[in-house]
């Protein structure tokens, strides 16, 4: 149930997250003169996978924590510690995702690197992410203060 603004926020990452799932490129380079491509899926030259990490199973757990986290929404305390780890691990990840790109930590070392619009999609997410986490922040500082004056 949509009652906030910041389920709205955590409802546009989630379609942000869920469009990744579609095997958007996350990046392109060249190494040894071939054009490899980056997604979610691994790491492809051409149709043949150069190395297969399932990057898509934490899109998944992201996706899921988030809805498990839009459902929370009458525990605040849960809620607001489901989403600092949320936040917490959807920035881990988008680290870890451009440290493979700007140290060149990919299979067959590249000579260049480019960022796909998976890549822009995944670091969009962040900012509604942190945006949603004070939302929750903002509401259970209201009911604590409300509760005071009781």
């Amino acid at each position: 149930m949509i009652q906030r603004i910041q389920h709205l926020y955590f409802g546009f990452v989630i379609i942000n997250l869920s469009i990744l799932l579609s095997g958007l490129k996350i990046g392109t380079y060249q190494a040894k003169e071939m054009p490899h491509q980056f997604t979610i899926y691994g790491f492809f030259q051409g149709k043949e996978v150069v190395w297969g990490f399932p990057f898509y199973l934490v899109i998944i757990a992201l996706v899921a924590l988030l809805l498990f986290t839009i459902s929370k929404f009458k525990k605040l305390s849960l809620q607001l510690k489901l989403i600092k780890f949320t936040f917490l691990f959807y920035l881990l990840f988008v680290v870890g995702i451009t440290s493979l790109f700007l140290f060149k930590l990919m299979p067959n070392v590249p000579d260049s690197v480019s960022f796909g619009l998976g890549y822009y999609l995944l670091i969009l997410g962040l900012p509604f992410t942190y945006l949603g986490l004070r939302g929750i922040q903002r509401d259970k500082n209201l009911l604590d203060s409300y509760n005071r004056l009781r």
